[in-house]
C-alpha cells in the first residue's frame, strides 16, 4: 500500500505519537510505504518551524530536524515534473501530485480543502481516522 500523509499528519505525529497521526507514523508505518516528494518534504521543513506555530504549540520547537529528515529519508521519494491545480488552497496541489504521480492507494490528510475534493483520482482521500480502520482491517494486515 502506497501513501501520502499531508503535512498537518506529520506535525500531529510529531507533537503527539498516541494521537491518530502518531500511531500512523509509529505502530502502522511497517504496513505501507511512505511517499513523499522534495516538494512535500520542504513544506513539512518549513512548516514545523513557523514561529507562529512554535509560540502556539512549543512542542514543535523541540523537535529535532534530524528526526524529521531521518522520517522522510526512509520513504519513496516522487519527483514532481509538474503540479496541476486541484485544490482551492495550491499549497495542497503538491499532495494531490505526490500522490497521483506516485501511484497512491491514499492521501491521507486532516485538510477540509483535500478531504472534500469530488475529482476522480486512482487514490482514496481519507482522514487519520479512516484509514487507521483501513490498517486495521483484517485484509491489510
Amino acid at each position: 500500500m502506497r501513501v501520502v500523509l499531508d503535512t498537518i499528519v506529520f506535525v500531529r505525529a510529531l507533537m503527539n505519537a498516541r494521537s491518530f497521526s502518531g500511531r500512523i507514523l509509529s505502530e502502522f508505518a511497517p504496513h505501507f510505504t511512505l511517499l513523499v516528494s522534495k516538494e512535500t518534504a520542504q513544506e513539512l521543513l518549513e512548516v514545523i518551524r513557523r514561529p507562529e506555530l512554535t509560540r502556539k504549540y512549543k512542542k514543535l520547537a523541540t523537535i529535532r530536524i534530524e528526526s524529521v529528515i531521518e522520517l522522510v529519508a526512509q520513504a519513496e521519494l516522487v519527483a514532481l515534473a509538474e503540479i496541476p491545480q486541484v485544490v482551492r488552497d495550491v499549497k495542497d496541489d503538491i499532495f494531490v501530485a505526490t500522490a497521483q504521480i506516485g501511484n497512491a492507494s491514499y492521501l491521507v490528510t486532516e485538510d477540509k480543502d483535500l478531504l472534500e475534493l469530488t475529482d476522480e483520482f486512482d487514490f482514496e482521500i481519507v482522514n487519520t481516522k479512516r484509514f487507521i480502520e483501513i490498517l486495521e482491517a483484517p485484509a491489510t494486515r
